[in-house]
């Protein structure tokens, strides 16, 4: 006796008695079921491919907006210094081009992408109030500064505030580049799979575009928290150390401005009857050599003209390099 299932299409006996040439209700429900598995597990099996997909794609857009809310720091250095008083002119122009920059960066930035510059705004007004708080606390404290040197303590606290808020922006700036190779590494990744995961791709690199163009504005913010940090710092200076002055120094004179052949560099020291036309090495030759011959009664004076035709950080960068190295207020 066969204990099996009965064949498709086998004798049976059928109503009567007799053998029927049709299938049985029972074969053709098993065909019928067995169709309907197959087309279930196929289902199963793309529905499965499906969800691994989408859960590839939500994780790239949880990367990219991680990386949208960590682009609000920066890298910056802390030990550079502000230049001297009596050249508050040029420092004044450099302030001046600073905010045109900020301002036509602003405009550029709104052209671009409302949405984000007003976060940008709303965080430029906070940081422009406590900016204020900090101006109106000093402003306070010169007044008092006479009476009392707990002022100086204050001060001096404030300062290690700055730097530590500085510090810990440095440090995310570099948490920002470590995640932006990481979104590289996940673009590339991502390129060989199939056409809706390219479409991803594409957006993420618009993002990475727009994280730049963000990173860009928040350097201009650091640039501008910097400036203010040397502020404070150079009145803080002038409360523990005399100001500087050009009394009883041997003065050289360094012109800087910018036309359309480049940078143009103009030096005159003790001595010279007027200016000479040096690149940036000669002069820097002849002042270490003025440097060796009178040490700490060296005093630079670097002059950069109203309509220099350079922008802030160049100039900025030029007279810190000249002071720093050769005049004599900021010899340790």
């Amino acid at each position: 006796m066969n204990n099996g299932f009965a064949q498709i299409g086998s004798s049976h006996s059928g109503i009567g008695g007799e053998n029927s040439f049709w299938p049985s209700f029972t074969d053709v429900m098993m065909v019928i079921t067995l169709i309907f598995l197959m087309a279930t597990s196929l289902l199963v099996v793309r529905n499965w491919q499906l969800v691994a997909e989408l859960q590839e794609s939500i994780a790239a857009e949880r990367m990219a907006t991680q990386m949208i809310e960590s682009t609000s720091l920066e890298n910056a250095t802390l030990e550079e210094r502000l230049a001297n008083a009596e050249q508050s002119n040029s420092i004044l122009r450099l302030r001046l081009m600073k905010k045109d920059e900020e301002l036509s960066s602003a405009q550029s930035t709104i052209s671009e992408q409302e949405s984000s510059i007003a976060s940008l705004q709303q965080e430029n007004r906070a940081m422009q109030s406590s900016l204020q708080q900090t101006r109106d606390e000093l402003a306070a404290a010169n007044l008092e500064i006479n009476a009392t040197t707990a002022q100086s303590n204050e001060m001096a606290r404030q300062l290690a505030q700055l730097q530590q808020q500085l510090a810990q922006q440095q440090q995310a700036g570099e948490e920002i580049r470590a995640e932006l190779d990481s979104a590289r590494l996940q673009i590339s990744e991502l390129t060989t799979s199939s056409t809706q995961q390219q479409q991803a791709i594409s957006q993420l690199t618009e993002e990475k575009a727009q994280l730049s163009q963000e990173i860009i504005a928040y350097n201009q913010q650091l640039l501008t928290l910097k400036g203010e940090y040397e502020t404070v710092k150079s009145q803080y200076e002038e409360l523990i150390k005399p100001a500087r002055s050009a009394k009883g120094k041997h003065i050289a004179q360094v012109y800087y401005v910018k036309d359309e052949s480049g940078p143009v560099i103009r030096y005159r020291q003790p001595g010279d009857a007027g200016f000479s036309r040096l690149n940036l090495a000669e002069v820097e030759k002849r002042l270490a050599q003025l440097k060796r011959e009178y040490g700490k009664d060296l005093y630079i004076k670097i002059i950069i003209p109203e309509n220099s035709g350079l922008t802030y950080n160049e100039a900025w960068e030029f007279m810190r390099n000249l002071l720093v190295k050769y005049d004599y207020y900021y010899q340790e």
